[in-house]
């Protein structure tokens, strides 16, 4: 059946031939069968994933920073291997945007192939029916827990929730959530981002909810914290990132240990000083999600995408960007991981914390969009 995008996107009139031919030579090459293979053997292979893939020779995505977790350097390799195009739209990252972007442009072309999200977000979209079914070659490797029973989702990049400190700024950095209310830290303290729409601020709360008699079953003590580090005033309402930690506007950022240690390496001849710690009460681990449009543009070259991404390459790319890939384990078994990038991660990164699963994500999700905003004016 030819696709809806190869229906609209000729005019009817006068062009009828050409639409046909047009269609015709997208039929022939075979690449939007690849929207309903589950697998790359259900589409005929990896050669036949590979031709189709570079046939279509584009990959949509947004929010894949060039130095979140080393995507510039997963993008760039893709890119050169299979030789596609990488249109990555880097206006926002927050994982709501990528699933409104997918609820936005049905059916067009510069609608996204793939999504990097926080679980509970592709949860959400999983069960509105947004998400492609598919399973990499290696999915077997990847534990129950950490992908979704119907192969829509899978975790593959993870961490644990850190303070990043600016010791050249900063005289005393804190050692735990407990210091951050300190009266030194007024209009110093920074999250990456809104919670109600972002996985890294959200899990930011959940790490204060633990550090102060809260659970993964309750996230409140968080928000009253944050609450109370608002009406301090050294919670700033500013969005901390690489640029505020340089000029000096957000010099205590809570973040990812993954994104805070490559921060640390592009500022350190800059002047900052930027220290990772971990909290003293504890904290907590999470990992991302990544998805595939139902409705993507680029079918087989999403598929291929997520192949790359899974394989001993792709991870090994991302360990190179200071996060726990979801095959670490496995690949240091087999001897295929990268000892190098291996021995520069922090060792906070290694740590296990505690991760709340999706119903309790859930929950707690709804708790912190219902008050959030009221809380921390």
């Amino acid at each position: 059946m030819k696709s809806l995008r190869c229906l609209i996107a000729l005019p009817i009139a006068l062009t009828s031939a050409l639409a046909l031919a047009a269609c015709g030579a997208e039929s022939s090459a075979d690449t939007e069968s690849w929207r309903d293979a589950t697998s790359a053997e259900d589409g005929g292979g990896m050669e036949a994933l590979i031709e189709a893939a570079q046939v279509e020779g584009v990959f949509n995505s947004m929010g894949l920073y060039e130095d979140w977790a080393n995507y510039g350097g997963i993008l760039a390799a893709f890119s050169e291997k299979y030789n596609i195009e990488i249109n990555n739209d880097v206006s926002t990252g927050a994982s709501q945007d990528l699933i409104n972007a997918v609820k936005n442009r049905q059916g067009q072309d510069d609608s996204l192939d793939y999504l990097d999200t926080g679980m509970s977000f592709a949860d959400s979209a999983d069960k509105e029916g947004l998400l492609a079914t598919y399973e990499p070659q290696v999915a077997a490797e990847i534990p129950a827990e950490m992908k979704s029973e119907d192969s829509t989702w899978y975790n593959h990049l993870g961490g644990n929730m850190a303070i990043g400190c600016d010791a050249a700024a900063i005289d005393n950095c804190p050692e735990s959530f407990a210091d951050l209310s300190n009266p030194d830290y007024t209009g110093k303290i920074a999250l990456s981002g809104d919670p109600t729409t972002g996985e890294s601020p959200f899990m930011a709360v959940y790490a204060a909810a633990l550090a102060n008699g809260g659970s993964l079953d309750n996230i409140q003590p968080g928000i009253d914290y944050f609450a109370e580090l608002s009406e301090l005033g050294n919670l700033v309402a500013v969005s901390g990132n690489e640029g505020t930690m340089e000029t000096g506007e957000t010099p205590i950022l809570i973040n990812w240990d993954y994104l805070l240690a490559p921060m640390a390496e592009n500022l350190s001849g800059t002047g900052v000083d930027l220290q990772i710690i971990a909290p003293e009460e504890g904290t907590v681990s999470s990992y991302y999600a990544a998805s595939l449009n139902a409705d993507a543009p680029h079918p087989a070259t999403s598929r291929l995408f997520m192949e790359f991404l899974m394989s001993d390459e792709g991870q090994n790319l991302l360990l190179e960007g200071y996060v726990r890939p979801v095959r670490l384990q496995e690949m240091i078994d087999a001897g295929t991981v990268d000892q190098e990038a291996l021995d520069r991660l922090p060792e906070s990164i290694l740590q296990d914390a505690p991760q709340p699963d999706l119903e309790q994500r859930a929950t707690q999700q709804a708790v912190v969009v219902e008050q959030w905003a009221e809380a921390v004016a």
